[in-house]
């Protein structure tokens, strides 16, 4: 049996012969779901004194209302352990798709953030332009980016063994 030539370096596969996660999709994943990870934080960090941060730049991280544009981000990490080879169908669907699921996080975000804005978002903070800016970033490169686009490519084969 002879081996198909790899595309990426052998070290950038894992057991199943599928490519490994890579920082690039780690730090884009962890950035389109921060709001839930900054609540978190804050959450075990104050403890139960449920006092929020002051600055109102640092509130508006936390908006409920952003929480929506996790959604889609967090549904693929949580099918990102399910990238088996017995991960089953909907697994499969869904990290295939993965590249539109990230795109959605990041226009859901921008989205939400022009309608909760409006025109104001001209006079916006700092920091919420640097968000906007890491996001069209991020949107650039999760279609750009040659190796997430073989990642979501590629699913381990089932297991012929598991089918009974």
């Amino acid at each position: 049996m002879t081996e198909q030539p790899r595309k990426w370096d052998y070290l950038s596969y894992n057991r199943y012969d599928v490519l490994r996660l890579n920082w690039l999709y780690w730090t884009i994943i962890l950035f389109l779901s921060r709001h839930i990870l900054v609540l978190m934080f804050i959450g075990f960090s104050k403890g139960r004194s449920g006092s929020g941060p002051s600055d109102p730049a640092l509130a508006a991280l936390i908006d409920p209302l952003f929480f929506i544009s996790d959604v889609p981000a967090l549904a693929l990490l949580a099918f990102t352990g399910s990238r088996l080879p017995n991960g089953g169908n909907g697994a499969r669907a869904v990290w295939r798709n993965g590249r539109y699921f990230l795109s959605a996080s990041c226009l859901l975000y921008l989205a939400l953030l022009f309608w909760q804005q409006g025109a104001q978002i001209l006079q916006s903070h700092p920091l919420t332009w640097a968000l906007i800016a890491v996001n069209l970033i991020a949107l650039v490169a999760i279609w750009w980016s040659n190796y997430l686009g073989d990642l979501f490519g590629e699913f381990p084969d089932p297991d012929p063994d598991s089918k009974k």
